[in-house]
């Protein structure tokens, strides 16, 4: 699903304007770009989970015997992903200055603390 997004996306930049797509068209955009993060954060994420349990000591990795699962990689990576929807979104209705970006970044570490809370 990531890479046919991510194809659908790029087909988006390459054939269309923003002001001939239409609102569909950017709902479409918006979509697309969040599928596609949404894909290769969890791919990182489980990725990077991975790659510490082999680098770190195990009683430093924080991630237990085998890592993050597939699914907890998920949640963290779905929110993530919103990030540079809600940047994007922020920055066509105005400027995106110091205090928007960390309303975003709280925004992330507030959900990434209920996705912990939620999946422990």
């Amino acid at each position: 699903m990531t890479t046919v997004s991510a194809v659908m996306l790029i087909l988006l930049f390459f054939t269309t304007t923003p002001s001939s797509t239409g609102p569909l068209g950017i709902l479409g955009f918006f979509v697309l770009m969040y599928v596609t993060a949404l894909g290769l954060l969890t791919f990182l994420f489980n990725y990077f989970s991975l790659f510490a349990l082999k680098v770190l000591p195990k009683k430093h990795s924080g991630f237990g015997m085998k890592g993050i699962s597939i699914q907890k990689a998920y949640y963290y990576s779905s929110v993530l992903a919103l990030v540079p929807v809600m940047l994007i979104a922020m920055q066509s209705v105005g400027q995106i200055g110091l205090y928007q970006v960390l309303l975003v970044v709280f925004f992330v570490i507030i959900a990434w603390i209920y996705v912990t809370n939620r999946t422990s």
